[in-house]
């Protein structure tokens, strides 16, 4: 074989292999674009539809909660509502570490902590905050709720800084989102179920009052319906 004929095929493997690049790259672009095309209460819905499948699937709940019979009983309630559309949906300004060592008598002067370490108390405030909430209806809810946790990561320019997301349903257990800005336009979003059944009908006052037990008022606002 020629000189040629191998230089034929080397220029033609290049080829191949540059048209499968482009490829790759054009479709990696149009999953971003179709990401950063989400609204945060869309991503919101995302955690709260893979949230029901848990909930609603019996091997998932073996899988997770074993023979425990209490944690079964959670499960089969949680997954008694319908999450397929929110009544409502609510955003909350978060608690600072201050707000939630104040909740629970203590002070921020106890502690020393570095401004690095205080902002990431800071993004765990949300978390604290949801898991609070649980704990009020018991232990087994709080283990409960744990197990059906789901969450997801995603580029956004939407969001400034840290919030919650509170989801309520005509039929259901309200769920709470809780969205975490990181570097690069980077989003960490988990959903939690809230076992609160007096809020499952979009209260805004009854939100508002429960909120304020825990040291915060004026943080809640209701979003429009269209996303």
């Amino acid at each position: 074989m020629s000189v040629n004929y191998f230089i034929k095929r080397k220029r033609k493997c290049i080829s191949a292999i540059a048209t499968t690049l482009i490829l790759l790259l054009t479709l990696s672009g149009c999953g971003t674009q179709k990401i950063d095309g989400k609204s945060l209460r869309e991503h919101g819905m995302d955690i709260v539809k893979i949230m029901e499948e848990m909930v609603k699937n019996a091997d998932y709940g073996k899988l997770t909660g074993g023979d425990n019979s209490t944690l079964e009983e959670i499960r089969v309630q949680l997954a008694t509502g319908d999450y397929a559309a929110p009544a409502a949906v609510y955003e909350m300004s978060l608690p600072s570490f201050q707000s939630i060592l104040t909740l629970v008598g203590e002070s921020e002067e106890s502690y020393n902590f570095s401004e690095a370490l205080n902002t990431q108390l800071d993004n765990k405030s949300a978390s604290v905050l949801v898991n609070q909430l649980n704990s009020m209806k018991g232990v087994s809810a709080l283990a409960g709720t744990s197990l059906y946790t789901a969450g997801k990561v995603f580029v956004s320019n939407e969001l400034t800084e840290n919030t919650i997301y509170l989801y309520t349903f005509q039929n259901g257990y309200p769920i709470a989102v809780v969205f975490t800005v990181g570097e690069d336009h980077a989003v960490t979003a988990q959903g939690t179920f809230l076992l609160w059944e007096d809020i499952d009908q979009g209260s805004l006052e009854t939100l508002q009052n429960l909120l304020k037990t825990f040291g915060i008022s004026d943080t809640l606002r209701q979003l429009p319906e269209t996303p």
